[in-house]
């Protein structure tokens, strides 16, 4: 009992917060979806970047980076959120253009630049993480000396990108297929 308490005391959880807002955000929503879609195009459970990615994948790549915020959060320049909020907004644009241009149809996006009721969600959840981890980019290219000072941020560091670079395997897995 006592162990439960000094975990809570020394918020050894919170690390878990943004791993469920992930899950809940990227993959649960999508459920919700899943369980009144009456149309015939793939769902997020026909490809591996949305059940591996969006449900295991990312989430793991923003717990690594909520930790390597945590150590760096007297670091972050809360001025500069605009500009990676843009470049968030420019980048998920720019994947959804291509997704159109591609003729990469599905549920989200049943014909090319036409987006349903999920794929809008997901342009928003997605320009959300984006943004988050332009935040977290920014903030350790600018900190590096004290990123790598920490071996347990350097470790997240690594770990995200680790994180990133499966998650581009499922991207291709699915193109591929």
């Amino acid at each position: 009992m006592a162990a439960v308490f000094r975990l809570a005391r020394d918020r050894v959880w919170l690390p878990l917060v943004p791993a469920a807002v992930s899950w809940a955000l990227l993959f649960g929503y999508q459920w919700a979806f899943f369980l009144s879609y009456r149309g015939h195009q793939p769902t997020v459970f026909s490809y591996y970047s949305g059940v591996l990615g969006d449900g295991i994948i990312i989430p793991a790549v923003n717990v690594a980076v909520y930790l390597v915020l945590r150590h760096l959060w007297a670091s972050v320049r809360w001025r500069r959120l605009p500009l990676y909020a843009a470049l968030g907004l420019l980048t998920t644009l720019a994947a959804f253009l291509v997704q159109a241009r591609l003729d990469l149809v599905n549920w989200s996006m049943p014909m090319p630049f036409h987006w349903s009721p999920v794929g809008q969600f997901h342009f928003m959840v997605m320009w959300a993480e984006i943004s988050y981890l332009y935040v977290a980019l920014a903030t350790s290219t600018n900190n590096w000396k004290a990123l790598r000072s920490d071996s347990n941020a350097w470790r997240s560091f690594g770990g995200a990108w680790l994180g990133l670079a499966l998650f581009a395997a499922t991207l291709a897995a699915d193109f591929i297929r």
